[in-house]
């Protein structure tokens, strides 16, 4: 067997971001807070996938908002003693 089967070192190099994409986005993030990457890319004008890589690194993922469940509404029986009379013409 070779070495390089047991030694393996990973290729890839580590993601860079640039400033120019950086500055604009957090700027925006602070004012409107839940702004998502979608919402940011399209007031921007940038990329939606650069932004998105950039929220994930940068740690600026909006937090879900969770779904609660509507409560039933109680209905009451109806209280009519007779019936409405018919409307002759």
């Amino acid at each position: 067997m070779p070495r390089r089967t047991y030694f393996y070192r990973s290729r890839c190099k580590l993601p860079v971001v640039q400033g120019r994409f950086i500055i604009p986005i957090k700027q925006l993030i602070e004012e409107h807070l839940p702004f998502g990457y979608r919402t940011v890319a399209g007031l921007l004008c940038f990329n939606m996938n650069t932004v998105q890589r950039i929220f994930q690194l940068k740690g600026w993922q909006v937090k879900k908002r969770p779904v609660m469940r509507q409560p039933h509404i109680q209905s009451l029986p109806s209280i009519a003693s007779a019936p409405r009379p018919a409307l002759v013409d």
